[in-house]
């Protein structure tokens, strides 16, 4: 579905924060690509905009392609705003014609359990056009979880956020097929009081253990020069 780059130039999505006070109000997607983690590269478009603490309207520019990657026989796919996970959640299921729920490890700085606006109606659960649009039109950063609990495709979310949640949460605990869902701003700077060996052991056990791996670079949340040093840190 990600052929094309494309451009979202209305209040929805992740294009809908402060809208209405910004000055630029485009946010890009691109297309995906086949590759290896080297491929993930940083471009000059906005995939998010919003103000900081002191009211200054800032860009935060997303990746150049979105990259499918196969890391140790298993599917990765590596995008910048997180919740383009639905669409790939979906689109793995649907190709690995999976019938059964799957469970979500999802390590991330934040939970990413909010409401949506509007939930995807019953039976487009069977159409990706409908996924895809869903994803990108409806969807942002903060809300994609729960749809995806809600229409049965996750049955379990083991979310870690802090420390402990790190600590206590094994592959052993989990029964059946799960995805990891990784955010790269569980590196950011705010959680360094997290050890890094702890965090990359912990990651890399799930990661080899998963059926589908989903990667965000998050703009808004981490530099991505840091997102893509630590992603390849981890995984190459």
């Amino acid at each position: 579905m990600y052929d094309n780059p494309f451009i979202i130039d209305k209040p929805i999505w992740n294009n809908s924060f402060s809208f209405g006070k910004r000055a630029n109000r485009e946010i890009y997607v691109p297309s995906i690509i086949e590759g290896d983690f080297i491929d993930v590269e940083i471009w000059d478009k906005p995939a998010f905009i919003e103000f900081d603490e002191d009211w200054n309207e800032k860009i935060f520019f997303g990746l150049k392609n979105f990259v499918k990657i196969s890391w140790c026989d298993i599917p990765v796919y590596v995008f910048d705003n997180h919740n383009h996970a639905f669409y790939f959640w979906y689109e793995f299921a649907h190709e690995r014609k999976i019938s059964e729920p799957l469970s979500l490890v999802h390590i991330d700085e934040h939970h990413d359990t909010r409401e949506p606006p509007q939930y995807l109606e019953s039976g487009n659960d069977a159409d990706l056009m409908k996924i895809f649009e869903y994803t990108n039109f409806t969807l942002n950063v903060w809300n994609y979880i729960i749809p995806a609990v809600r229409s049965g495709l996750i049955s379990e979310v083991f979310s870690i956020t802090w420390e402990t949640d790190l600590i206590n949460c094994t592959v052993s605990g989990i029964k059946g097929n799960y995805i990891l869902n990784l955010d790269l701003d569980f590196f950011s700077p705010e959680l360094d009081y997290i050890d890094f060996e702890l965090k990359r052991n912990k990651i890399l056990d799930f990661a080899k253990n998963a059926s589908l791996i989903t990667i965000s670079t998050s703009p808004y949340f981490i530099d991505q020069d840091l997102a893509i040093w630590i992603m390849n840190r981890l995984f190459r």
